[in-house]
């Protein structure tokens, strides 16, 4: 990623993607359609796992141990889980490396999540046309699964499920109930042929991916409590491509009254939320050399929409600070009245990853270019800065309209790259202005310009 384009990107912290309020079986994308099986069975084992969750007055609380296989590697997280059936309410709780990832409650047709690593509550509300076959919303919070794909009213267990006794898992007697899907996505492909000479994309031809899903879950046959769930994906010749575990560990059935009153409360989510001083203080703790231009700065600028605007707020602290991840503070700029538009970005990271970002960039990053205009700027406290500027060519002009004639219409320059480079010995920081494009392609970021970032640079104040 090159920072000087970097948006804060709301990193996806395992949002269970409810199978409830999905389009297809468990979330999954395309067309879908099961392998067809005979089994009377599997309705009553599937009744039965959910009445043993559903117990009158109980709550069902469990640690779901989840290991993921992917060609990029493996993944595990610690899922907890309470499950409220009679009040519909429920709560998944991810963590990986004990730290905390996200938090997701549904109460009813409310759903909270709270992304601990963002520091953002997003809520949703079930809409209308996804709750007429459901039988129950809490259930869903142990998606991808076929006990929350049965509650979600997605699968005909008689049709769709096979069941075997007599099975073994983790030492324990067990029943395997199993249920495979084939799942077609069409996708745009080149053809390889040139465009047409009036103009317009490539040609391109239909390609249909086809994958299989084989979902896979273990009961104890004695009262339908569930063991183990796993969901594997295999490409069009059979071979294995991903594969997801969920071991069910510490299950009990606990009285309500033996849980917190707002556990299962969107509120709880809600209140989860750091402040910014709190995200201030989390950066601080990273131990990177950061540099702010404080909570607010009294610097009037016109925003995208024509508003005058008295000055640059601190409207969101980005920090990432995860075992074995790279560690990034982002501190974004903009206005109190469009908080989640950024007109300014300070970024840190530590001076070693920034090295091996640009060592493995091997020369292709827009500010190792040719053409590439460096200039010094003056930082408070004697930093080293530089700022780079490199101007895109000129777009070719598009061809002519049908109706036009032979005319051709200039297209507008594309904005410079800007971003100021501030070094330290332990991190670096970098100060971008992201383009702002509005109605008829105009930019409108007024930092993004060279003297107005220079002059940022020079604002700028030590946070820590």
């Amino acid at each position: 990623m090159v920072w000087s384009r970097l948006r804060l990107q709301r990193r996806a912290a395992l949002l269970m993607s409810l199978a409830l309020a999905c389009g297809t079986l468990l979330g999954s994308s395309g067309r879908v359609a099961a392998v067809p099986v005979a089994d009377g069975d599997a309705r009553r084992w599937l009744e039965m796992a959910s009445n043993y969750i559903g117990q009158p007055d109980k709550v069902f609380r469990t640690q779901l141990n989840v290991t993921e296989h992917t060609d990029a590697g493996d993944a595990n997280s610690v899922n907890s889980i309470w499950i409220d059936a009679g009040q519909r309410k429920a709560r998944l709780e991810v963590r990986r490396d004990n730290n905390l990832v996200a938090v997701t409650v549904v109460d009813n047709w409310d759903v909270a999540n709270f992304d601990a690593i963002a520091n953002k509550v997003t809520t949703l509300t079930v809409p209308d046309e996804r709750r007429t076959n459901v039988q129950n919303p809490a259930y869903s919070v142990l998606t991808p699964s076929l006990i929350a794909a049965y509650q979600a009213g997605q699968i005909s267990p008689e049709n769709d499920v096979t069941t075997t006794t007599g099975q073994q898992i983790n030492g324990r007697d067990a029943v395997k109930l199993v249920l495979t899907l084939k799942i077609s996505q069409d996708i745009q492909v080149p053809t390889g042929e040139q465009p047409s000479q009036t103009g317009g994309p490539p040609p391109t031809r239909t390609d249909t991916i086809q994958i299989t899903q084989e979902y896979s879950l273990y009961l104890d046959p004695s009262n339908g409590a569930p063991i183990q769930e796993a969901v594997r994906g295999l490409d069009k010749d059979g071979n294995q491509i991903s594969q997801r575990t969920a071991t069910f560990q510490d299950t009990q059935i606990l009285d309500r009254s033996a849980v917190a009153s707002d556990l299962l409360s969107i509120s709880a989510v809600q209140a989860m939320q750091a402040s910014l001083d709190q995200q201030l203080d989390r950066a601080k703790r990273t131990g990177l050399p950061l540099y702010w231009l404080g909570m607010e700065l009294p610097r009037a600028f016109t925003d995208a929409k024509g508003n005058r605007q008295p000055s640059l707020v601190l409207n969101d602290v980005l920090v990432l600070d995860q075992p074995n991840q790279p560690k990034r503070v982002v501190l974004a700029y903009g206005s109190r009245d469009e908080p989640t538009v950024p007109y300014v970005l300070i970024m840190h990271q530590p001076k070693s990853d920034w090295d091996q970002f640009v060592s493995q960039a091997q020369g292709r990053l827009w500010f190792q270019a040719d053409g590439v205009q460096r200039r010094p700027v003056q930082v408070p406290g004697g930093a080293q800065a530089i700022q780079y500027e490199l101007q895109p060519p000129q777009p070719p002009a598009g061809g002519a309209r049908p109706g036009q004639g032979q005319g051709q219409q200039q297209p507008p320059q594309l904005p410079p790259l800007l971003m100021v480079q501030i070094q330290t010995d332990d991190g670096i920081a970098v100060i971008d202005t992201p383009p702002l494009f509005v109605e008829g392609g105009r930019q409108a970021n007024p930092f993004l310009d060279r003297t107005q970032q220079a002059a940022l640079a020079g604002a700028l104040a030590r946070l820590n």
